[in-house]
């Protein structure tokens, strides 16, 4: 008789704490340290709020100093994350330790000033409007008036209305609510939300590991663990986080034979990020071209019935109408144009290569003709991978469809990679250099107060690498390794 699952997990975990399993502890040691040196020397060089400070700091002077401490804080934690990866891509990183890790590398992110990103403060802005009974659909953080909090919100955003579906804003008023007046304690308490996000990957990712036959340490450590994903979800508090843990519980449901709950997860996920509706249609799909012709209908209407009813039930709940899905809100993530989205890049090249040639273009119009273009090569090829979806597996077909989204879009952040990349972590692709590489140094293009990186001139850097990749996904197809069985 062969040894029963849970004798091989507590033997696995036996191994982890001998002499050869010392590593494990090592890395969790070091990525301690760096998230540690991060949160400090953040609490100076982070998102701090205007006006103010985080509930510590460290003395004022030597600026070019904690800069630098900051980041080598910082490469500190992503060397511990690699050599976690290490032990995990050997089989010694079980789920109960990948939640050691989580609690030990998060909770300093947690209690920690805001990294990368001011995006935490619009989210309190928005509660703090729907708590007064206003309608963040329809006001922007510029109604509460000169304060801490207005100072805080990155300024782009200031005088923004809410880009966020019905659940996120409905959850954020009673956050705002919850929380009090303390700006230290409402961002505290937005993390705390999306922590059920990070909860439900934690849960969910394993399984579906599992189900597709990979490891599901190596889910976690890709998919949860990775510096992209802890700055995004813990120290910066995205909702990303909160649609990732719907959408990867939904999609793990509907290939466990409960396809109605899991497309319901993913429509609620949807009602966080808009975008998140591409795992419902992506499911639905994959079940109905599996089914037999006498049941495919009936399926299929019930997929799209729970899905509606999701939707026109948070719409309705939260009161605050349809405007979330209008053309002024669907438009405001694109509104700002980043060196880091490769359309803007590819634009931003043309214009110079063009301009020079005495042709009469402009360079916000040329930009805007390359991200049509971008995007229509984008959805073409979500088509594509629908169309064919029988012939390869739908986590991956799924997750490479939201990497497209976030790719051929106006506008990219690079926490919006998580969105496919979270699915990916649990498919064959798991074990690819090139999403380590992204999971590791994506959250590097943005600095640590939330400003981007890539400014001036580094549009060449970025169109260089986007020329790079492609030519290398089109040669020798290489491109069908991608879609389909991963090697790398």
């Amino acid at each position: 008789m062969g040894t029963p699952a849970v004798v091989q997990e507590v033997q696995i975990d036996a191994r982890t704490l001998t002499p050869s399993g010392r590593p494990l502890f090592g890395w969790i040691a070091v990525g301690l340290c760096g998230a540690l040196g991060m949160v400090i020397t953040g609490s100076r060089v982070g998102s701090v709020p205007g006006q103010g400070q985080w509930w510590f700091t460290i003395p004022h002077g030597g600026a070019p100093f904690i800069s630098l401490a900051f980041y080598v804080s910082t490469a500190v934690f992503i060397v511990a994350w690699l050599g976690l990866g290490r032990v995990a891509l050997a089989g010694g990183l079980s789920v109960k330790w990948a939640w050691v890790v989580l609690v030990a590398w998060g909770l300093p992110f947690l209690v920690g000033p805001p990294l990368f990103s001011r995006d935490l403060y619009s989210y309190v802005a928005q509660g703090v409007i729907a708590h007064h009974g206003l309608n963040p659909y329809k006001v922007g953080p510029d109604v509460l008036g000169p304060g801490q909090l207005l100072s805080s919100v990155a300024s782009v955003w200031r005088h923004t209305t809410s880009p966020y579906g019905p659940l996120f804003v409905a959850l954020s008023k009673l956050v705002a609510a919850a929380a009090g007046r303390s700006l230290v304690v409402q961002v505290i308490a937005f993390r705390i939300l999306e922590l059920i996000g990070v909860g439900l990957v934690m849960v969910s990712l394993p399984r579906l590991a599992r189900h597709l036959g990979t490891d599901p340490g190596v889910a976690l450590w890709l998919g949860a663990l990775s510096p992209l994903a802890l700055f995004s979800f813990v120290s910066s508090g995205h909702n990303d986080a909160l649609m990732a843990g719907l959408l990867v519980a939904g999609v793990t449901l509907a290939l466990e034979g409960r396809l109605l709950w899991g497309l319901a997860l993913c429509a609620l996920a949807a009602t966080v990020k808009l975008p998140a509706a591409a795992a419902v249609i992506f499911l639905l799909v994959n079940y109905v071209v599996g089914t037999d012709i006498a049941k495919r209908w009936r399926v299929a209407a019930e997929g799209v019935a729970i899905s509606l009813l999701v939707f026109v039930g948070v719409t309705l709940a939260s009161g605050y109408g349809w405007t979330w899905l209008g053309p002024t809100a669907l438009k405001i993530p694109t509104e700002l144009r980043v060196l880091a989205t490769p359309s803007v890049s590819l634009g931003v090249f043309v214009f110079h290569v063009l301009h020079p040639l005495g042709l009469p273009i402009g360079r916000s119009a040329t930009v805007t003709v390359v991200q049509t273009i971008c995007e229509v090569a984008a959805v073409s090829a979500i088509v594509w991978l629908l169309f064919t979806i029988r012939r390869h597996e739908v986590v991956r077909s799924l997750g490479i469809a939201l990497i497209l989204i976030v790719v051929g879009s106006p506008t990219l952040w690079p926490w919006y990679l998580m969105w496919g990349l979270v699915l990916l972590a649990a498919t064959t692709a798991q074990r690819s250099r090139a999403l380590a590489v992204v999971a590791a140094l994506a959250m590097l293009v943005v600095g640590p107060s939330g400003s981007p990186r890539l400014l001036g001139s580094m549009y060449i850097v970025m169109t260089v690498a986007v020329v790079a990749v492609t030519v290398w996904l089109v040669r020798a197809g290489r491109w069908r390794s991608v879609v389909g069985e991963y090697v790398s």
